[in-house]
């Protein structure tokens, strides 16, 4: 029952936005925080994607990520941002708030700065599934190359029975042409001892006829 009580909450948090805004520059502590919010249940995941585009140097954009909880949770706080990803797990049901403030450089005399700054924010299942796409791009080059692994050595295993069997068929013939050697020196032995046991006879014969001995 917990388990599909979880599910639902994923669910009911699973969310995908993006929001696009420009932001004049003012001077430190002259000029409104702009701000946009989400409400996302507790423990879920959440991907917060920036990017700043300024159409001066002179300025610096600041984002804060908080939510409005009792316990004012605070998720992450940055100066300087031009294209970052934040992710973070939420801790309490709430609005996840994430505000900007785009403050000019000492010195500088306000003129027109401003930066176009856009949102994604992803929470809830949107996340994981995100991020198992992303898993899944970065194990389809790994995957490629298990296979080609894979295929190598099923060729290799095949190059090895074929040698085996090559072995196997010289062995064979090795022992057949052993055999065939070995009752040839048999034969040959047993043809040299008669040629020598019939000419002793001559020879004896031979010897008496002429009463050599």
């Amino acid at each position: 029952m917990r388990g599909l009580q979880l599910l639902f909450a994923l669910l009911l948090s699973a969310t995908t936005y993006a929001v696009y805004f420009d932001m004049d520059a003012f001077a430190q502590g002259s000029g409104v925080s702009k701000c946009v919010s989400q409400w996302v249940s507790q423990d879920q995941p959440v991907k917060v994607k920036v990017n700043v585009k300024p159409n001066s140097n002179d300025q610096t954009v600041n984002v804060n990520i908080f939510d409005d909880s009792p316990n004012n949770n605070k998720y992450t706080q940055q100066f300087g941002v031009t294209e970052q990803t934040f992710t973070f797990y939420t801790q309490a049901h709430a609005n996840v708030i994430i505000c900007f403030d785009n403050i000019l450089q000492n010195g500088i005399q306000r003129v027109a700065q401003r930066a176009e700054i856009k949102i994604d924010m992803d929470s809830g299942l949107s996340v994981i599934e995100n991020k198992s796409d992303q898993i899944q791009a970065e194990l389809n080059p790994i995957e490629s190359e298990l296979r080609r692994l894979e295929t190598n050595l099923e060729e290799i295993q095949e190059f090895l029975n074929h040698l085996k069997s090559k072995e196997s068929h010289l062995r064979d013939l090795n022992e057949l042409t052993n055999s065939r050697v070995s009752t040839f020196s048999i034969f040959t032995m047993l043809v040299l001892v008669t040629i020598a046991t019939s000419q002793v006879f001559y020879l004896r014969k031979f010897f008496k006829t002429k009463k050599l001995i």
